[in-house]
């Protein structure tokens, strides 16, 4: 009797340490343990993980989630206070389109929890600037995935983006502006240095095959052209330079011949540069405008 009873004592607390070790703690847990319970329609669980006070007061934000899965992007904790990029299915698209908002917490007596009612606002409340930060979002994690794979719909992302910012003369889009001029010249000068480059290459080894020599020669005519749209640097012209580093890329990597196998290494190096640079720039911008519209 005594060893039955004392082995449900070690069951019971194995229980209840299994409990502890899998609450969600981090902002990043709570977040999707919290979108979790709201596909669940499981008010409750959503009280116990946001601010929320009781179970009356949930209106699962006037939407029904079930099925729904986020994705979630960059996280940014400062202090007792956190942000989560969530990505949710947008409510009146099909396919896999998605609209960005943010999951909003706090702190609150060593707890993370989602901020229920700023939350809900960024959902029911969205900024006019939501699609247009969902396309830097997306850009962004197509660039650090793969750059060439879908160069197309960035390049159409980059057009829709250029029109959507004439709709805007605030100090968002003058920024913008300057932030796209400024990486416009960075991307110039890459492109410039990689036709050095090819050119170089094409000097030094004229005894190349017929193949790979006109390959490089067509490299070389492409990044010229697409330096010299970039004079005056625009998300278009932008775009442009995207759909060109691209082909380049896929140029310089068809060139099979020894001679240019130092050159390929550099090359390489230099795109995987760029996508870096780009990485980092759409990013960036993304942060900006978010930052600049938030303290309108």
């Amino acid at each position: 009797m005594v060893r039955s009873v004392l082995r449900m004592f070690v069951w019971v607390s194995l229980v209840i340490l299994v409990s502890a070790c899998t609450k969600p703690n981090t902002p990043q847990e709570v977040a999707a343990a919290f979108w979790q319970a709201m596909a669940e329609n499981d008010a409750s669980d959503v009280v116990e993980l946001s601010t929320l006070d009781n179970d009356s007061a949930f209106d699962s934000y006037e939407r029904d989630w079930a099925d729904v899965v986020p994705s979630y992007g960059r996280v940014v904790i400062d202090g007792t206070e956190a942000s989560i990029v969530t990505r949710l299915p947008a409510e009146s698209a099909g396919g896999n389109e998605r609209r960005e908002v943010m999951t909003y917490l706090v702190e609150q007596q060593g707890q993370w929890l989602v901020d229920y009612e700023r939350t809900g606002e960024a959902i029911m409340n969205p900024s006019p600037f939501s699609g247009l930060m969902g396309q830097l979002s997306e850009i962004s994690d197509r660039i650090a995935a793969n750059f060439s794979s879908s160069s197309s719909d960035m390049e159409q992302r980059l057009n829709d983006m250029a029109r959507e910012l004439e709709a805007y003369s605030n100090d968002v889009a003058r920024r913008a502006d300057e932030a796209i001029k400024e990486y416009g010249q960075v991307l110039q000068d890459y492109m410039e240095e990689l036709e050095e480059s090819v050119n170089r290459a094409l000097e030094e080894n004229q005894q190349a095959p017929e193949g790979d020599r006109k390959n490089l020669e067509q490299a070389a005519k492409d990044l010229e052209s697409g330096s010299e749209q970039l004079a005056e640097p625009s998300l278009e012209a932008l775009a442009s330079a995207t759909r060109t580093l691209t082909e380049t890329g896929q140029r310089l990597a068809e060139v099979g011949s020894d001679s240019f196998e130092r050159n390929r290494d550099e090359w390489a190096a230099t795109l995987q540069e760029i996508r870096e640079r780009s990485e980092e720039f759409f990013q960036d911008l993304r942060d900006s405008m978010r930052a600049e519209n938030e303290s309108e």
